[in-house]
């Protein structure tokens, strides 16, 4: 097993600053995909992860593609240096890296499972996150049939990168906020086992969410119609895996 860390990075510089030496702690390489962010911010996180002395590369998009993308050209990248495993974590600081050690002892057990983080949210959390990551839930164990996803929503995750990559070379998973439920919902349907371990998770102060009220709502919308019309064709294989109690790949 080996192992880096995937930051999808968009306009985050002050808060990944105060982040950064956290995420060095663990000793483990990092892969930083920027998002395409402005000129200015680029340069100053370039300079900002060469003075580390952890093993850091970063990879710049041309043109913003969205976390999803983001984290799908980490793990290309992650697997293309060699690293059978990679640890998404994202860079506004409201994962808690004390939990990084949990993540890679599971792994260590469990080579072929996803390893996610599941909430355990403090009062900053805001009533209209709780009912949406609610509501995507529900609709995840729905289109899986499973009650196997425990959250949808958790940016905090370890993928065995060899099955992961191959689901999204298999199917064209959304590129942006869509990105982490539908992954999961697939993976239950390639029969690729989830385990969850609880993660502290806190909005930090003066965060800024990229999320567009808008864009990514009509894209969770179309992204939870295509999984259920998936789910509905998929049928027979996903209740003849309940019966039988095994592992039935698509």
């Amino acid at each position: 097993m080996k192992t880096c860390i995937v930051v999808p990075h968009f306009d985050h510089l002050e808060q990944f600053q105060r982040y950064l030496p956290k995420l060095t702690a663990s000793g483990l390489p990092l892969i930083v995909v920027d998002d395409a962010s402005p000129n200015a911010v680029v340069d100053s996180l370039a300079a900002l992860l060469a003075g580390s002395k952890v093993d850091i590369t970063l990879v710049r998009h041309k043109q913003n593609q969205g976390k999803g993308g983001a984290v799908t050209t980490g793990l290309r990248a992650a697997r293309d240096a060699g690293f059978s495993h990679a640890l998404q974590i994202d860079a506004d600081g409201q994962h808690d890296t004390v939990d990084i050690p949990c993540f890679l002892s599971v792994a260590q057990s469990h080579l072929n499972t996803i390893v996610c983080g599941e909430p355990v949210f403090d009062g900053s959390q805001s009533k209209l996150r709780y009912y949406g990551r609610y509501l995507t839930l529900s609709l995840s164990w729905l289109e899986s049939l499973s009650l196997q996803i425990r959250d949808a929503m958790c940016g905090f995750r370890l993928y065995p990168l060899v099955p992961t990559i191959a689901i999204i070379d298999r199917m064209r998973l959304g590129r942006r906020m869509t990105f982490d439920p539908e992954l999961l919902v697939r993976a239950t349907w390639a029969g690729v086992p989830l385990r969850y371990i609880p993660v502290k998770v806190v909005y930090p102060e003066g965060g800024r969410s990229h999320f567009h009220y808008f864009r990514d709502n009509v894209e969770i919308s179309w992204m939870h119609t295509r999984l259920l019309v998936g789910m509905v064709l998929r049928l027979p294989i996903l209740i003849g895996r309940k019966i039988v109690g095994g592992s039935v790949s698509r």
